[in-house]
């Protein structure tokens, strides 16, 4: 489970560029890392595949 705040705060990491025109989804890595600074690095939150491919 996340706490609001957790949540929040992962909202606005994916989501501080979106609306950017240059936005691109992100890759297996840029995901991982997000996850990874906001500590979620349990089992659950570990990405697999190819790093440098977006996620779907």
């Amino acid at each position: 489970m996340l706490s609001i705040d957790r949540l929040w705060e992962l909202s606005k990491a994916w989501y501080d560029d979106c609306m950017l025109p240059s936005y691109r989804r992100r890759t297996a890595a840029a995901a991982g890392a997000i996850f990874a600074r906001l500590g979620l690095t349990s089992e659950f939150w570990q990405i697999t595949g190819d790093p440098a491919e977006p996620q779907k």
